[in-house]
């Protein structure tokens, strides 16, 4: 029988591939973007600053072009995202089980982790130049469920002396950076202007990127601290 902690130590490299995998895969797809954003279609490339990763995922792009590499390896990236990510959340609940008070938080936040992930495949397969109302319903439930997933891995790492608090300051900080992104997404939700779109593209990068780096290194905090238990005592 494979021992629970050989499945936390995949889970958590799975789980490290997947971030990693996307940002390739992605950055690929930028160089593949068949042009234009919401504000300008006479663009011919990707404009880092100005498009949004959905475009990426459009089967045309704002230029009138298809758009079918990026939009495949835009199904590829954030499709694997999410289902590597659901057996990490699935296995990083049960180094929380042991502490009492933690025993509904953990499940409570890894659930939401896990519906993140889930929301990530439905994002991938929903173009937004077709399916935009369903592409949205699944970029808001995934990045808030992914929001409040973090929020409250920090709290229960803060309470696991077993866990370094380096990874609960880390998902304190991306939590912090997540909610600036959202108030500014509240405050100019409109993306009519290239300022607009400057700000909104520009915000989604940091929020993407920075929930990316963060599950590379909760990822190498869990497999190390599996690693470090198979070391005799």
């Amino acid at each position: 029988m494979i021992s629970s902690s050989i499945i936390k130590r995949w889970a958590s490299i799975l789980n490290i591939i997947g971030c990693i995998q996307f940002i390739i895969l992605t950055t690929i797809a930028m160089l593949y973007y068949a042009g234009g954003t919401y504000v300008d279609s006479s663009t011919t490339n990707y404009q880092f600053w100005y498009n949004f990763f959905s475009d990426l995922g459009r089967t045309i792009a704002h230029s009138g072009i298809s758009n079918i590499t990026a939009f495949i390896l835009f199904i590829i990236a954030f499709s694997v995202w999410g289902i590597f990510q659901i057996p990490f959340f699935i296995a990083f609940t049960f180094l929380f089980t042991h502490i009492k008070n933690l025993r509904v938080i953990s499940p409570t936040a890894s659930i939401l982790g896990i519906l993140s992930g889930i929301c990530y495949i439905g994002i991938a397969f929903t173009p937004s130049n077709l399916l935009n109302p369903i592409h949205e319903l699944f970029v808001g439930i995934g990045f808030s469920s992914i929001f409040a997933s973090i929020i409250l891995y920090a709290i229960a790492i803060f309470q696991n002396k077993e866990f370094s608090n380096f990874y609960a300051i880390t998902l304190t900080i991306s939590a912090a950076i997540l909610t600036i992104y959202f108030i500014l997404l509240y405050l100019h939700p409109s993306i009519r202007t290239p300022r607009e779109l400057l700000i909104q593209a520009t915000g989604q990068k940091i929020m993407m990127y920075t929930l990316l780096l963060c599950g590379i290194l909760l990822g190498y905090g869990t497999l190390q601290h599996e690693l470090h238990d198979l070391v005799p005592k």
